[in-house]
């Protein structure tokens, strides 16, 4: 029983993953959902209230380890971002919930998770010793966690073509390259 069970819950987390594929979280229905996993209505409930239930089990997984990974870290941006790509490639259904077609609130954890890194590293060091206001400051987060989590859809809807160190290398090169903002 219990590995029927499993088997459910495998077939559905893979059929999530396939429709994120093809269009918006928003956008997939649970018959939908249910007719791609290849399971009954009554299985489905069986397990979860509705999608956004299942999705929410998928959900609290990611954020805990996403905070683990963050906190462990604490500030040093390149291995935390190492850590997370290396999650993300591991981990179809976590690299769906980011995707452009992933759910927004994912989407929102994940970007408040990368300012809080930002704010603690380049952001701190390197940006905000040429900063005389709070203003440019604001943006300069804004700018960079857009740069990041934009650049890491881009990853994911590429197919993770590229190993999680060769886009790390790439994002560090880029920050990097980025002119500190300064006022005129």
């Amino acid at each position: 029983m219990e590995n029927r069970k499993e088997q459910t819950k495998v077939r559905l987390r893979d059929a999530i993953i396939q429709l994120l594929q093809e269009k918006a979280f928003d956008q997939i229905s649970t018959t939908e959902l249910v007719k791609v996993a290849q399971i009954s209505r009554s299985g489905f409930y069986k397990h979860y209230r509705d999608k956004d239930d299942m999705i929410a089990t998928y959900q609290k997984a990611l954020f805990n380890t996403i905070d683990y990974i963050f906190e462990k870290n604490k500030g040093y941006l390149e291995k935390t971002l190492l850590e997370t790509y290396e999650l993300l490639d591991k981990n179809d259904i976590y690299a769906a919930l980011f995707s452009k077609n992933g759910n927004k609130e994912s989407q929102q954890f994940m970007q408040e998770q990368l300012k809080n890194i930002l704010d603690r590293s380049i952001l701190s060091e390197d940006i905000r010793q040429h900063q005389q206001d709070k203003l440019t400051d604001i943006y300069a987060t804004t700018y960079y966690v857009n740069a990041v989590f934009g650049l890491t859809q881009t990853w994911i809807q590429r197919k993770r073509k590229e190993s999680p160190e060769e886009i790390v290398g790439l994002l560090m090169t880029l920050i990097n390259r980025s002119e500190p903002l300064t006022q005129s």
